[in-house]
């Protein structure tokens, strides 16, 4: 997905099969815009206009309806009328280039006891780096350069709950430019925000990688170095598209946090107690590309954070040269396979680039009978097998299996995928491993 680099207002329209949608007008490449065409038997309807860049609609149990824009405001509208004063604006802060901008919003299920809102965005370089010291200016956009992804919740004002109390401000995660997910080129940043059935937030996050290019780090027309000047990123982080595969890193995943502190949820799979705001203590799910928008299965999950149950997740995963995806994340810990995997199946551009990952050290690494210092991302994931097979050896002895100290998975497969034209997969697995089905053939 690319966005315009324009900025056009847009109307929000009235179907007959959903009661509003933002989703009307399709981005193509180089900045145009063409709008969609309604199927037969189908009729829209203009609910309001003068929106720009319209990301989505939340409502609260009193069917009011919130529009976000990209740039990072959101709009109240009630009985059909947008309010004259936007419930909050921090477009000062607001990255709002290319694919950026703010593209998560939600409510809290309390909202309308305790007013907490949530938004996550790209942060504008120039407000990461200089906010609040002499060299700050807020009339200075900084693009097209390396920064963070941000989570905050601000508390909207009883008992209209019509604006937000600015010095409500809270960061759940991305204080500083070390801590937030990493972003260093035009996409593939912040996705959605939603809660799960058991309080937590989850939020996806994409792998800040290059998409014009086998990303493995140091991808020339990516931010890298300026990503590791600032402290962006680590060194062992410098690995592109891989970083959707660590753990220690906050890219290409879908994150479970706690809405009250930003910390992660002690039934996480990795959860690390004596480091909650590590990154690995807030992942729930990896292995994701550009993970744009994701839904929460209603009747799924379990009303106690303890039992590691929020629900089912159906994540639509932007896919890179072939295969679009939806992936259903049913519980934590789930790897969807990007880089290795696009869709159900390998994509050979990553698989033949050994990459090592430096956060995981090989313990039979001597310098002589074994020279392999670190795993490769290729050693760690696999796709799933018949469960006799021998799935993960270390590349220094085959008898021998990478132990269980050291995270390693099998690639759990989308339930669909499809082609960039008209083809679409379902898979499955058989006696000699996993295969794919077309949906297509007629047989």
């Amino acid at each position: 997905m690319s966005m315009p680099h324009n900025t056009r207002t847009t109307p929000i329209l009235r179907t007959n099969w959903i009661n509003v949608t933002c989703a009307i007008t399709m981005i193509v490449g180089g900045g145009g815009i063409q709008a969609q065409t309604v199927p037969p038997g189908f009729t829209e309807q203009l609910v309001l206009g003068g929106f720009v860049s319209p990301v989505g609609i939340a409502w609260d149990a009193n069917d009011r309806a919130y529009v976000w824009e990209k740039r990072g405001i959101v709009w109240i509208m009630e009985n059909g009328v947008r309010l004259p004063d936007p419930l909050v604006d921090i477009s000062e802060e607001v990255g709002d280039w290319r694919d950026h901008g703010c593209l998560g919003f939600t409510l809290d299920p309390d909202f309308l006891s305790n007013g907490r809102i949530y938004l996550m965005y790209l942060v504008d370089r120039h407000h990461l780096l200089h906010f609040g010291t002499p060299a700050y200016d807020p009339s200075v956009n900084e693009y097209f350069a390396a920064t963070i992804a941000r989570v905050t919740r601000y508390t909207a004002m009883g008992p209209t709950f019509n604006t937000v109390d600015p010095s409500s401000r809270t960061i759940l995660l991305g204080e500083s430019a070390s801590t937030g997910p990493a972003q260093l080129h035009e996409s593939h940043s912040n996705g959605t925000l939603v809660f799960g059935r058991d309080g937590t937030l989850l939020a996806s996050m994409g792998d800040g990688a290059s998409y014009s290019s086998v990303d493995v780090g140091s991808a020339p027309e990516s931010y890298w170095a300026q990503a590791l000047a600032d402290g962006i990123i680590r060194p062992e982080e410098n690995v592109g598209a891989f970083r959707s595969q660590m753990l220690n890193s906050f890219n290409g995943k879908v994150l479970r946090i706690d809405p009250n502190t930003g910390d992660g949820i002690a039934s996480n799979p990795w959860y690390d107690p004596a480091a909650p705001r590590d990154p690995r203590s807030r992942v729930w799910a990896l292995g994701l590309r550009n993970p744009f928008r994701m839904t929460l299965q209603p009747g799924t999950g379990s009303t106690d954070p303890a039992a590691a149950d929020p629900g089912v997740l159906y994540i639509g995963d932007v896919g890179y040269t072939l295969w679009e995806e939806v992936s259903v994340c049913h519980r934590g810990g789930m790897n969807f396979g990007w880089p290795l995997y696009e869709g159900l199946t390998p994509q050979l551009s990553y698989f033949t680039t050994v990459t090592p990952n430096m956060d995981l050290p090989n313990p039979l690494f001597n310098g002589i009978t074994c020279t392999q210092q670190f795993f490769n991302f290729q050693d760690l994931l696999r796709e799933a097998p018949p469960a006799q097979y021998n799935t993960h050896p270390n590349p220094c002895d085959p008898t021998q299996q990478i132990p269980a100290s050291i995270p390693h998975f099998v690639h759990d497969r989308p339930g669909i995928d499809w082609f960039h034209g008209n083809r679409s997969r379902c898979g499955a697995f058989e006696a000699g491993g996993a295969v794919t089905y077309d949906l297509n053939d007629p047989l």
